[in-house]
């Protein structure tokens, strides 16, 4: 187990030799024989563009209901990253001018609005040609002033009962265009998401003013295939948890990592984790700690949280040995700016 230890300042009076010795406080950490630690650094990026771009064709309202809903989650994990965020709406209708955002503006961390009230004011009498991927492109190409930052991560969000087959590009075209939004060279902070029908037939949702009525989404290969393309996430848009579906949203949107590979094998008994979140991280980012330290005024500044292991509760980490990773489940989601560490000694090598 990591033991850490200071030699604290003490004057030593060496009567007999006429003279004294005081040492300088120190921190260092005593590892057991065989014992290495390996460190994870999580996302710090402190700024974030949205842009969801939700279908408002006709049958879409049910489903626009659930994502108004849940936004407050989705939000809610980029408040306690204690990130700056910058959230923009558009919808599908290619008869509406192209790419403008609803409302003509955007929603920020500073003066959120009704975020929710907007999303339920788009309502679902666009067109029925519903082209996701082009309105998202033009979007990108005329957003109000001050939309996208220099920097700053872009999450991408189509929401759709449909495979946007209506997008005249090719999925090349949009993969460059939107990998190339944030300019030459930063097309590692683009993600783009999907919120559509399952693979392989597609997904239903009943009709909440019609009990015996569903409401179909289509599959959505077309979207499914650029979304991994773009390393961002595609969930189902009947998903009964739709809760669930923004919390993971909201965490990729965040830039939070959740799984760490080790470098070893490692004797899964031995392993220690410790999160090193920084001084400036809020108290509700550190709630699944079982225990915090506040080593702020040392020469490593830090709050050292202690995560509770998986099996005391659904936010907690747990060793994934076919991944050979430390998994973080539920709430318990490294910080912003924070360090993961995980103590072990190799497998076959514990004293």
């Amino acid at each position: 187990m990591l033991r850490p230890f200071r030699l604290l300042c003490a004057c030593v009076c060496l009567a007999l030799l006429g003279a004294g010795a005081c040492s300088k406080t120190r921190l260092g950490q005593v590892l057991p024989p065989g014992a290495r630690i390996d460190v994870f650094p999580q996302n710090a990026r402190a700024q974030l563009d949205a842009l969801f771009v939700i279908d408002n064709s006709k049958y879409m309202t049910v489903h626009q209901s659930r994502v108004a809903a849940q936004m407050g989650r989705f939000v809610g994990w980029l408040d306690r990253a204690q990130i700056d965020w910058h959230i923009g709406l558009v919808t599908t209708d290619v008869n509406a001018t192209p790419g403008q955002f609803v409302s003509g503006g955007f929603y920020t961390s500073d003066s959120e609005g009704s975020l929710p009230g907007a999303i339920l004011g788009i309502g679902g009498n666009g067109a029925a040609i519903a082209a996701a991927l082009e309105q998202m492109e033009l979007g990108l190409k005329g957003p109000p002033a001050g939309f996208l930052r220099d920097g700053a991560d872009l999450f991408l969000v189509a929401v759709t009962d449909n495979n946007d087959p209506w997008s005249p590009g090719t999925d090349d075209y949009y993969f460059r265009v939107f990998k190339g939004s944030k300019g030459k060279g930063n097309d590692g902070i683009v993600t783009l998401s999907a919120l559509a029908g399952d693979l392989p037939s597609g997904c239903t949702i009943p009709d909440p003013n019609n009990p015996s009525g569903t409401f179909f989404a289509e599959p959505a290969p077309r979207l499914s295939g650029l979304v991994t393309r773009m390393g961002g996430r595609f969930k189902s848009l009947c998903d009964p948890a739709f809760d669930q579906v923004f919390d993971e949203l909201g965490a990729t949107a965040a830039g939070l990592k959740r799984q760490f590979r080790l470098a070893k094998l490692p004797d899964p008994a031995t392993l220690v984790v410790h999160v090193r979140a920084t001084c400036d991280t809020r108290a509700e980012s550190l709630t699944f700690c079982a225990s915090v330290e506040d080593q702020c005024g040392e020469s490593d500044p830090a709050q050292v949280c202690t995560p509770r292991a998986a099996a005391t509760g659904v936010d907690g980490w747990s060793f994934d040995a076919d991944a050979n990773s430390i998994l973080f489940s539920g709430n318990a989601l490294p910080p912003r700016g924070s360090v993961v560490e995980v103590q072990y000694s190799e497998k076959g090598t514990a004293q």
